[in-house]
């Protein structure tokens, strides 16, 4: 299994449409992955954890969360919840949309000046209330087998139960109260770092100067609207994913660590034990057990760290090095090597 999140490629055109399916679980695209498109994604069986960027948290049937682009997302159905093959059949219903189609619809349709808002905060992932989400399930099972004017209608139903959402929860940011005024340049830079946080050489740095920006303006834009250090986005992506590796592979926990960008297991175990609140043995387990109650203290280690982990200058924090030996390592710690999370 590869330890990068997969770039899903999407064959549909989107650029004057939409598209909506549905697929079994495990998936070609359900592991960790991101692409351009926005996305909506609804569970309709099966509990597990799913994660958004730098969140986890728990899903069950009726779960629905809209993803901006490039944003990593994946939800993993416990090993309890599956069939003897190994297989939650039915369990997704996906709707994608191109950014330009969207756009399209902000621009030439009054009416949609509240997608605009919708668009922008799904960069950061958001999960809708329950009531919302049940209205919302029903417009987009109807719209598998819709057609012309119809598909059309429930298409613009749907987004505004969505937009008039007032209980929508934003995710993996913590959403910010403005618009970015460089969301190409943020989409950039959160694909390149998806496509590249399992290498242990990875930098903030590095990010940087492909952008062609210095590390303090960089560190600046990224902390503005990713409301996270680049380190620390950097760890949340690489935890998460081993998460889905220790829970669907056999893999020994030494190469999974490796795997996923870390080239010490002390370094591993430390932010695994930092951001999941207990060690990934007792992780493993406890989803091979698949105890809900256990699993329901995911994320729960990882409240009251951000302002930690946004002390010192950006320039020092995205320059820095987790040291291995560092005691702070994993903790925003700051050493003389430059810029390796």
């Amino acid at each position: 299994m590869n330890a990068k999140p997969v770039l899903e490629v999407i064959q549909t055109p989107l650029e004057r449409t939409f598209r909506v399916y549905a697929h079994d679980y495990p998936f070609a695209y359900s592991g960790w992955h991101h692409h351009p498109e926005y996305e909506l994604h609804l569970i309709r069986r099966s509990r597990g954890q799913f994660y958004v960027g730098t969140y986890a948290g728990e899903f069950g049937p009726g779960n629905l969360v809209m993803t901006g682009p490039n944003l990593p997302h994946m939800w993993v159905s416990g090993a309890n919840e599956r069939d003897e093959d190994g297989r939650v059949v039915g369990r997704d219903l996906v709707l994608q949309l191109s950014a330009g189609f969207a756009e399209r619809c902000v621009a030439g349709f009054a009416d949609c000046a509240g997608l605009a808002a919708l668009l922008e905060a799904s960069r950061a992932g958001i999960e809708f209330s329950a009531a919302a989400a049940a209205e919302g399930a029903a417009r987009m099972e109807a719209l598998l087998a819709a057609g012309g004017f119809e598909r059309m209608a429930l298409f613009f139903e749907l987004l505004e139960i969505l937009e008039a959402d007032r209980g929508r929860t934003s995710l993996s940011l913590q959403g910010a109260d403005h618009e970015c005024a460089q969301p190409k340049r943020l989409e950039r830079i959160l694909a390149y770092i998806a496509e590249n946080f399992n290498r242990p050489d990875l930098s903030c740095l590095e990010v940087a100067q492909v952008e062609g920006m210095g590390l303090p303006a960089f560190s600046r834009l990224f902390e503005r609207h990713i409301k996270c250090t680049c380190v620390e986005y950097i760890n949340h992506l690489r935890i998460y994913k081993a998460c889905q590796l220790l829970v669907e592979t056999e893999r020994q926990i030494t190469t999974i660590g490796l795997e996923v960008g870390y080239d010490t297991l002390s370094t591993f175990n430390r932010n695994f034990r930092r951001l999941i609140g207990r060690t990934p043995s007792a992780f493993r387990a406890e989803r091979r057990f698949a105890d809900p109650k256990a699993s329901k203290r995911i994320g729960k280690a990882d409240e009251g760290r951000k302002d930690q982990c946004l002390s010192g200058s950006p320039a020092e924090r995205d320059g820095a090095r987790l040291s291995s030996s560092s005691p702070m390592a994993g903790a925003c710690a700051i050493t003389d090597t430059p810029s390796v999370v």
